[in-house]
């Protein structure tokens, strides 16, 4: 069909040049896409501060059992005058004077129940913010790999496109030819040229959708300078999905109910609920202190002016809560009914991992006889199609069953494609919904996902 193209006109020849130029955007390893996805999506930089700001609740919950150390410093200005009566009348002194006054506290507690409590609540938190950030981490994992598939299945699309725009040119061009031989009539040559300019208004949209997918791409990863600069992997054209590992339902039922992340941040959920409660109700327990005081004052008082009070004090402080209007009471039914909601959580939670996990292994146990359909339906358009073409030469068949056996040939092989990367997409999130690390799972698609099968689009 080389040929072909010299039936376009300039302007959609230098068009159809200008796309296929810059048809290589962010072409590499998915393995490369999202580690630069890692570094670079905003969402997930967001997810890992989040995580630095949680690991800080440990520290924040121990400085509660650790010593602490103030200092004073201090210096009043007193003016006044002091009037003495006596029996020759009033005498009245000046008073004005400066009291200086500076002290160093140390405070070690020595009990502190709600403190300790607090630091088991706070261990929880830390881990349960580990886990929240493993959780984005899937998140990005699917994102990235959505981006990347929806890419490819626009370069498909428009390459599909591209060929049936060819035909399409090529069959008008012959209409013409026919026509001129007084073998055609006009009715067909404009059948062929609606035709070529309904496909051609279709590649406009899939030109436009190949570079939508492309920026979407490269703003998550932030890779915009290797916009052209290498072909895209490819599923090859013989893809057919491996079986998955393991063969049974259960097994990755089980997989998904001990190592998903999500189920582990709501159990971590309900264990930090759970030493909330006990933090809680350490309200009702005493306290007991060593408390260190070192002070220097002078001219405390008017009594004591020009003196100079050196202190040194060593003791224990017990503070025992008696009342407190309610509160302890009532934050602790406010622990309980947390700690219960979020045992419903976990609940729910497993209980859609189960649903979850068992329809995606479904669907992908299912998808090599669903994708042999669609090949075998790609293989009868083209080999109808092929036949309508003998049939019109012959005179047996016309120029709109030519072109409708193009278009449903064309659709076929878009149906393929939209088949095959929806089934790696739900491979994916089978994978990632059963906790599978990451990083295996970035090694699954890279298998998928070959070099040597790229298209070429120059």
């Amino acid at each position: 069909m080389s040929g072909v193209i010299s039936g376009f006109s300039r302007r959609t020849a230098a068009a159809v040049a200008l796309v296929c130029l810059h048809w290589g955007a962010w072409g590499g390893d998915f393995s490369r896409a999202y580690q630069a996805a890692l570094q670079n999506d905003a969402q997930y930089t967001a997810a890992r501060y989040a995580l630095e700001s949680g690991r800080q609740a440990w520290p924040i919950a121990r400085a509660a059992i650790l010593p602490t150390v103030t200092a004073s410093i201090s210096e009043t200005v007193v003016q006044g005058t002091r009037d003495i009566e006596d029996a020759t009348g009033t005498t009245s002194t000046n008073l004005d004077y400066r009291a200086p006054s500076q002290s160093v506290t140390a405070r070690m507690p020595l009990y502190n129940p709600v403190g300790l409590a607090g630091t088991d609540v706070a261990a929880v938190q830390v881990a349960a913010a580990e886990s929240q950030f493993e959780v984005r981490r899937t998140e990005l994992l699917e994102r990235v790999t959505t981006a990347f598939l929806q890419r490819m299945l626009a370069e498909d699309v428009f390459n599909a496109l591209h060929v049936q725009l060819q035909a399409a040119v090529e069959q008008r061009n012959l209409m013409r030819k026919r026509m001129e031989r007084g073998e055609g009539t006009k009715t067909e040559v404009a059948e062929a040229r609606a035709s070529v300019s309904t496909i051609m208004a279709q590649w406009a949209d899939a030109r436009d959708q190949v570079t939508s997918t492309r920026a979407a791409l490269a703003a998550m990863t932030g890779e915009t300078a290797l916009m052209g600069t290498e072909a895209a992997v490819r599923l090859a054209d013989d893809f057919k999905p491996p079986a998955l590992e393991p063969s049974e339902v259960q097994q990755w039922v089980s997989m998904a109910l001990e190592s998903s992340p999500a189920l582990r941040t709501k159990r971590q959920i309900v264990q930090m609920a759970m030493a909330n409660v006990r933090r809680v109700d350490a309200g009702h327990l005493p306290r007991l202190d060593l408390v260190a005081n070192v002070a220097n004052s002078r001219n405390e008082t008017t009594s004591s002016l020009n003196q100079t009070v050196n202190q040194r004090s060593l003791g224990l402080q017990l503070s025992i809560p008696i009342y407190s209007g309610g509160q302890v009471v009532a934050l602790a039914k406010q622990a309980i009914a947390e700690q219960t909601r979020a045992e419903a959580e976990v609940l729910n939670e497993q209980r859609a991992i189960e649903l979850d996990v068992t329809r995606l292994f479904k669907v992908v146990q299912n998808g090599t006889a669903k994708l042999e359909s669609y090949v075998d339906a790609l293989e009868a358009s083209n080999i109808a199609a092929e036949g309508v073409r003998l049939g019109q030469a012959s005179g047996l068949r016309t120029n709109a069953d030519v072109l409708e056996a193009l278009r449903k040939a064309a659709q076929a092989q878009r149906d393929l494609a939209q088949a095959r990367y929806d089934h790696v997409l739900q491979r994916i999130r089978l994978f990632n919904r059963s906790g599978m690390p990451a990083e295996k799972i970035v090694e699954q698609v890279d298998a998928l996902l070959r070099r040597d099968a790229a298209t070429s689009t120059q």
